[in-house]
């Protein structure tokens, strides 16, 4: 029976009250909007843990967020691409609402996480991080709630890994998670 990530996520967030948790008519309405099927895990995630940041600024992407910089719909993640659009042929790695476009559900400081688009186009798949200022995409090859989950606790190893959590959780002097309505990253 593989491991319940979400689970052992949302244990350690250790969340008492949480906010903005979406339902599951707010994923079927941005679904609709965008086009996507979001991966299951991903919006159990997020409906049980709501608004908030991990650690020290990493965001996951709300449709109930109150904040633009994180809600999860087809005008912000359109307002989130314009700065970075450049990359898209630079990269070969092209942006929702881009044919096959990733979809952005994550971010901390400059570096984006997305889903990419399977095969059918309807269903978004695996996870990819865009470093924005090394200009580089690395596919992840975990689902969002393990990638949480591994990287807290060490378990990924390679340098990337130890850098992003030490951005992330501080050595530890961050908390694992915060939960708060409208989580701005540019306030």
């Amino acid at each position: 029976m593989p491991a319940d990530y979400v689970s052992k996520v949302v244990k350690l967030a250790a969340v008492a009250m949480p906010c903005e948790l979406p339902k599951m008519r707010d994923w079927e309405a941005v679904e609709a909007e965008i086009g996507f099927v979001f991966p299951s895990d991903f919006k159990a995630l997020i409906s049980r843990l709501g608004g908030g940041e991990f650690g020290s600024g990493f965001y996951l992407r709300n449709p109930c967020s109150s904040s633009e910089y994180v809600r999860l719909s087809r005008e912000c993640l359109i307002r989130h691409r314009e700065p970075i659009c450049d990359l898209e042929g630079k990269l070969a790695f092209p942006l929702y609402p881009s044919a096959g476009g990733n979809v952005a559900i994550a971010s901390i400081d400059r570096q984006d996480f997305y889903l990419q688009p399977d095969f059918s186009g309807k269903r978004l798949d695996e996870l990819v991080w865009l470093d924005i200022d090394l200009e580089e995409v690395r596919p992840l090859n975990y689902a969002i709630p393990q990638f949480i989950h591994d990287l807290y606790l060490g378990l990924i190893t390679e340098p990337w890994a130890e850098a992003l959590r030490e951005s992330i959780w501080r050595g530890g002097r961050e908390p694992f998670f915060t939960s708060r309505p409208g989580s701005n990253p540019s306030e």
